[in-house]
This record gives structure tokens, sequence and C-alpha cells, in this order.
């Protein structure tokens, strides 16, 4: 079973408060909306019932290990993620992690339809990210942080 961890003993607080800032912003979708951590969001749930689903993740494959990398990398990384949950039969929908405060570029994202919490956390660990946005049929986003 995916687990959540003690936020400090794993990531740094500062990247924890940076990715509690983020706008996942999905933008696949008609209207686009807006997702940010542990707030209840109307469109998201009416995203899920559209799509017959009661969870969904926000997922990148973009600066694995909070590092860095090439745009080069992040993009064939991405790919992969792509085909791996492609593959798996997930719904996929285009999303981009912004930083409000532009300290940094955003970061090409999944909104996964239908991946139920463990798959997701998993899915996020594959790529070596720290932490990844899942949400239950609440609708509300909350941040997981993997080991």
């Amino acid at each position: 079973m995916a687990r959540s961890y003690d936020a400090g003993s794993i990531v740094a607080p500062t990247l924890i408060a940076a990715y509690r800032a983020t706008h996942y912003c999905v933008n696949g979708v008609s209207p686009p909306f807006l997702l940010r951590v542990d707030e209840a969001n109307p469109d998201l749930a009416n995203c899920h019932l559209a799509y017959g689903v009661r969870c969904s993740a926000f997922i990148t494959a973009w600066n694995p290990g909070s590092r860095p990398t090439s745009e080069e990398e992040n993009h064939a990384a991405q790919c992969r993620l792509e085909a791996m949950l492609s593959e798996r039969g997930y719904r996929l929908v285009d999303g981009l992690g912004v930083d409000p405060t532009g300290q940094w570029e955003g970061e090409e994202s999944f909104l996964v339809l239908g991946i139920d919490r463990d798959a997701a956390c998993d899915t996020g660990r594959t790529f070596l990210q720290h932490g990844i946005v899942w949400s239950g049929a609440d609708a509300v986003p909350r941040l997981l942080l993997l080991a």
C-alpha cells in the first residue's frame, strides 16, 4: 500500500512548500482549470464525473529527484511516462505544473484519470519524483510524498 511520509524526514521543507504553492493547470479540457493542494475542486469533480472515474493523479516525469534536467531529457522522460500510462489504459489530460512566483519553468504533466493511489505512487517513484498530487472521490488534490 502507498504511504505518505513525514515530510521533514524525506523532502526539504522548501521543496514541500514549492509543491504546495504550485498551480497544477489542467489544460487538456475545455474549459481548463487549476488544482491547488488541499482545496476541494468542483471542476475536478465534474471531470471525474464526465469520464466516469472516482480518482485521478497529477503526475510529471520532469526533473527527476527535483534536480534541474535538460529540456531534451525531460521531454524524453515525459514521452516514456505517456507511453507507459497509455499502455495501461489510462485516459490522460495534458497539464502543466506552474510556479506562481516564476522562479522555475513549468513542468509538462498529465492528469491521469482513474489511477488509484497505489498505482499513482508507484508511477511517481518509477519516474524518480519526490511527490505527486492525487485526488479521490472527494476531488480534493492531496500532495503525496514518495520515498
